[in-house]
């Protein structure tokens, strides 16, 4: 690719990394770029999560990004026709990361921007997701990709896993 700019007519500052549908195959790359951003490996976790969205679901939505030749990131997420109650096309982004050597070349942004216009090709009307309260730098990505708070809570109890039955 030349060197162009956003300026030039069809020109997205996106336009260097590659964005496909995830493969089994990538399980070992989603598994480090995981790792690298945790601090933990959850191979069990994404192998998964990886089989649900490439062999169990309706309609793929995972993808991830290729630059160099290699995968330097990902985004897993899952469609639902209906939840809670509401029937509402949505889609939740259930994981998303990106080598800490390709943060700031525009990977999550063109990893967020061909999901929503695949979201948007299906009709679905909504995208959550969840990100630890404390985790800024994941906070400013979703807020410069125009994400902004739900107008839910979420709540959580924690279990004695030990106790005979759960406490009043």
């Amino acid at each position: 690719m030349t060197n162009q700019t956003q300026d030039e007519p069809g020109v997205l500052e996106t336009d260097a990394v590659l964005v496909r549908s995830l493969e089994l195959c990538d399980l070992e790359a989603l598994i480090e770029i995981d790792a690298l951003a945790s601090g933990r490996r959850r191979p069990l976790y994404f192998e998964r999560m990886l089989e649900r969205a490439v062999q169990k679901a309706d309609f793929q939505a995972s993808l991830c990004a290729e630059m160099d030749g290699r995968t330097v990131g990902f985004v897993l997420a899952t469609l639902f026709w209906g939840e809670y109650g509401l029937v509402e096309p949505s889609a939740s982004i259930d994981a998303i990361g990106v080598l800490p050597e390709y943060r700031g070349r525009r990977v999550g942004k063109a990893l967020v921007r061909q999901l929503l216009l695949n979201l948007a090709a299906l009709r679905i009307e909504r995208v959550r997701t969840e990100v630890p309260w404390n985790d800024f730098d994941l906070l400013a990505f979703f807020e410069r990709n125009e994400f902004e708070p739900a107008g839910r809570v979420c709540l959580e109890r924690r279990l004695d896993p030990t106790a005979a039955r759960p406490t009043d």
